[in-house]
């Protein structure tokens, strides 16, 4: 049964209930207190100060973590609370600052989150995708999983910079920037990319400017706690190229319907790609396992960046809690920065 939607808030007044959320594989149910502390340590504290004071004020919330637990475990992400509130009109200021007007707000903030998905679609991940393929020739189809809006489906719209005089890409194109270790394989050119295509539980129209609010909501806060100016320019500029360019975006289920996207994807080029970033979390073990097993039987050259947590593939044993891995064919081959500024080429880790 479910238990009631309001307890007692700042004074005794009534206020309602509350969410969280988990970590890494966040269909596990986990404490909700234990799980916001270590998404601060772990996720966010060398990222986004302001998130990681505003995790440990969840967790230090016994009222706030009860009416989060109501939530199944897939709902109480940190990252989802937050860009909920932010968007229905929560500030980005200090947790003490903003407690009470989540408590004033949350019928609207729980709707938001039980409607919605965090669909990050960072497009700087692309930089740190790109040397997966880049001993591939000639023309790709691409398709993504866990698509949200398409924007990492246009790597060939970009021009990219991997560090000091590293640049792939035609000058007139917008940039993308990321830290590349020495070993780093670049592409001479950015693939050529024949046909794009993305499967989502929830795909976003980038025509809609309900998407843009959203997807600006789950933008981090930068190091100074305020807006990352930088972010939602890019942001801004994926969205404005996939207006423009356009891409199949099914609405469907990775381990049911990424067959049948794949199998159109083949019509258009010799060559698929099938790519994905900070997605299999938000599924079970028991699918990602699946979804890895049909990765292996298609076709396709499958590039996963994922929490350094999930097992899909060898271990990797050097990388740390909060990084990614980044794997071509299941292998590990590098460890990424969640949100693309940075990768690290197997060759040159220290193990």
């Amino acid at each position: 049964m479910e238990r009631s939607a309001h307890t007692l808030g700042a004074h005794g007044r009534p206020r309602p209930a509350w969410q969280g959320g988990c970590v890494q594989d966040v269909t596990e149910d986990q404490s909700v207190a234990r799980s916001y502390l270590r998404w601060a340590a772990v996720e966010a504290d060398e990222r986004s100060p302001r998130y990681a004071e505003w995790a440990r004020g969840v967790a230090a919330d016994p009222a706030l973590c009860a009416a989060i637990a109501e939530l199944e475990p897939v709902k109480r992400q940190p990252n989802l609370l937050f860009a909920a509130a932010r968007f229905e009109g929560v500030p980005l200021q200090p947790w003490a600052d903003v407690r009470d007007m989540v408590a004033g707000a949350w019928d609207r903030i729980r709707s938001t989150m039980l409607a919605r998905m965090t669909q990050t679609n960072e497009a700087r991940r692309m930089a740190t995708l790109l040397p997966a393929i880049a001993h591939l020739t000639g023309p790709i189809a691409l398709v993504e999983v866990g698509a949200a809006a398409g924007l990492c489906l246009y790597p060939d719209r970009w021009r990219y910079r991997f560090g000091p005089g590293r640049y792939v890409g035609d000058a007139s194109l917008p940039l993308l920037e990321t830290e590349a270790s020495p070993s780093t394989p670049l592409p001479a050119q950015p693939p050529l990319v024949a046909w794009r295509g993305g499967l989502d539980l929830q795909p976003l129209d980038p025509a809609d400017p309900d998407t843009r609010a959203w997807l600006e909501a789950l933008v981090w806060p930068d190091a100074t706690g305020g807006v990352d100016g930088a972010r939602v320019d890019r942001l801004r500029t994926g969205i404005a190229i996939a207006r423009r360019e356009g891409a199949e975006l099914r609405r469907g289920d990775l381990t049911a319907d990424t067959r049948a996207l794949v199998e159109e994807a083949a019509r258009h080029a010799p060559t698929v790609v099938v790519w994905h970033s900070a997605v299999l979390a938000y599924v079970s073990a028991y699918e990602r396992a699946a979804f890895a097993d049909l990765m292996g039987e298609l076709p396709v050259t499958w590039v996963a960046n994922e929490g350094a947590s999930l097992e899909i593939g060898p271990p990797a044993p050097w990388a740390s809690p909060g990084d990614f891995v980044l794997r071509r064919d299941a292998e590990p081959i590098a460890i990424t920065d969640p949100h693309g500024a940075a990768i690290t080429w197997l060759d040159d880790i220290a193990r």
